[in-house]
């Protein structure tokens, strides 16, 4: 088989008059070691010992081949051919590249015009050939072994352009393509380490930022689409200037690498986010609310449901005087000290801090129907309150916080309420004003922990007291009240005679027997000491017994003061 070189017609020796005379302008010095011109070099035949001359020169002095092709571009203009400017600006980078070179192929087997040897030596078939396909004039001719069967290819070499069907590129075409590539200068030339590696790296730093700033499934969208911007253009970079752009790693790596450690790192600052809200919310919010809030901030405002609650509030006395006292730092160190005390037996039993003012304190407990178990851990809690406090007071020589208590539960609404910029968790319903009422019954009682019906309600492991129903201050339905003692097994014999003496007084009292009254009211100083609810009622007995109530009266008694 014949192989025909068709890209370019003219060879070195056209345009060789022109390569020394550039090359003695520029290295002068090497003058007297070229031939005059071309014909000398073909009289003497001494274009191998010429072309080993000129490597050896353009190897030793790089900087020759850089001012040949600018003097080349500074000529460029006296040159009318652009085939002949091509040809001579390749054949100075044959002598300036490297010895080894990357192949660019053409295309699959075949592409470079392949013509039979019979055909060159069969007159009588010439003719009927076309004759500017034979025309060898001023070209170069590769003869070797050219096969398009598979079983019968002896010279075939594999490459990209390897054929399914196992045909191969022939030696010759391949030795023709690289003198293609030479007089064409489009030998595959890769990227320098520095250029790779500046590529590689801001490819990837470009990835990384992409990813960063954009929301995953833009990112990924983004990322495919720059991958694909990338491809066509070192596609289009190879096809135009034969430039080996990386491939595999800034695709196939740091692609997908940018885009997952990308997501990880999201991932690992959202949860680190997340925790700082959760931290920071932990203090004013319930843990539940904080996972809520953590997960999506933006729902803050709108988070609230109805539930059914019990409300314990509590509220220190002495705090004025205690405030007038003390400057403003002693206070707030001294409070924090409290509220830690009061703070454990609410979080022990489950419950919620929900607000703190001053010196009081809203805690809840709450689900979405009457549970009996929330209701039993607050009246817990509340005892626990009265024994943490006493505890608290003891250790504080100086100043003392004894602490009232009120409970109550029922239907609420639990979430954050406020406007604007401002808003706060916390319980709103009649609840949470019935406790704080019931917290305020103390003071006139001279009790510690009031409870109502409702709390109590299927417990029956606390020691408590009936103390009246009553309508308190800025309420129209009245509320039975009960007096929380202690524990049911921690009750003592005389605090269970209290609570029978004073059930027997408050029926007298309800019966408007006022002197049986006063009698079993004054039977429970005796047993206890100083008792405040039996001195409540002996003082309203007294002043019933001096001006009867109405014949309707049924024994409710109406506060119109907190």
């Amino acid at each position: 088989m014949i192989v025909l070189d068709d890209y370019f017609c003219p060879t070195a020796l056209k345009v060789c008059d022109e390569f020394l005379r550039m090359l003695k302008k520029v290295a002068p010095h090497h003058a007297d070691k070229m031939p005059i011109d071309t014909d000398e070099i073909i009289r003497t035949r001494r274009v191998e010992q010429l072309a080993l001359i000129l490597r050896n020169i353009f190897d030793r002095e790089p900087l020759i081949a850089e001012k040949m092709l600018d003097e080349l571009e500074d000529a460029m203009s006296l040159f009318l051919d652009p085939k002949k400017y091509q040809l001579l600006k390749a054949l100075i980078r044959i002598y300036q590249g490297s010895e080894s070179r990357y192949l660019n192929f053409y295309g699959p087997p075949g592409t470079i015009a392949t013509i039979p040897y019979y055909q060159l030596l069969r007159d009588d078939e010439r003719p009927a050939l076309n004759q500017k396909q034979l025309d060898l004039n001023g070209k170069a001719v590769f003869i070797g072994l050219s096969e398009r069967l598979r079983p019968e290819q002896k010279d075939g070499f594999y490459t990209v352009f390897s054929q399914p069907t196992g045909v191969d590129i022939s030696g010759v075409e391949i030795t023709a393509t690289a003198f293609a590539n030479m007089l064409e200068d489009m030998s595959v030339e890769p990227l320098g380490l520095l250029a790779h590696l500046v590529t590689i790296f801001f490819w990837g730093v470009g990835l990384g930022i992409f990813c960063f700033l954009l929301p995953p499934l833009i990112a990924g969208a983004s990322v495919v689409s720059l991958s694909a911007v990338y491809l066509i253009i070192a596609q289009y970079q190879f096809n135009n200037s034969a430039s080996w752009h990386p491939l595999v790693i800034p695709l196939l790596f740091q692609t997908p690498l940018a885009f997952f450690v990308t997501l990880i790192w999201k991932y690992f600052n959202t949860h680190k986010e997340r925790e700082n809200i959760r931290n920071a919310f932990g203090y004013y919010l319930p843990d539940k609310i904080v996972d809520q809030v953590a997960k999506n901030i933006s729902h803050v405002r709108t988070n609230s449901q109805m539930v059914y609650g019990t409300c314990l509030y509590t509220d220190a006395e002495q705090y004025a005087t205690l405030s007038e006292t003390m400057n403003p730092e002693e206070l707030s160190r001294f409070m924090n000290r409290y509220y830690e005390a009061i703070f454990q037996p609410v979080m022990q039993h489950n419950g919620i801090v929900s607000d703190v003012v001053g010196d009081s304190m809203l805690s809840i407990w709450a689900t979405r129907d009457p549970d009996a178990a929330l209701r039993n851990q607050a009246c817990l809690t509340a005892l626990d309150i009265t024994t943490a406090v006493r505890r608290f007071n003891q250790a504080s020589v100086v100043f003392q916080l004894p602490t009232r208590i009120g409970l109550h539960s029922g239907r609420m609404a639990i979430g954050n309420i406020g406007a604007i910029d401002h808003y706060e968790y916390r319980a709103v319903g009649d609840v949470v004003n019935s406790a704080s009422r019931l917290e305020g019954l103390n003071k006139y009682l001279g009790t510690r922990i009031l409870v109502s019906k409702e709390v109590l309600n299927e417990l029956d492991g606390f020691l408590t007291r009936r103390l009246g129903e009553f309508i308190l201050a800025g309420k129209t339905r009245s509320i039975v009240v009960y007096e929380l003692i202690c524990r049911l097994q921690e009750s003592e014999e005389k605090q269970k005679a209290l609570c029978a003496i004073f059930d027997e007084a408050l029926s007298a009292y309800r019966d408007k027997s006022w002197d049986k009254a006063i009698e079993n009211f004054y039977e429970c100083t005796k047993i206890y000491g100083e008792d405040g609810p039996a001195s409540f009622y002996t003082k309203l007995c007294k002043k019933y017994k001096e001006k009867p109530p109405e014949e309707m009266w049924n024994g409710l008694i109406f506060l119109d003061k907190k």
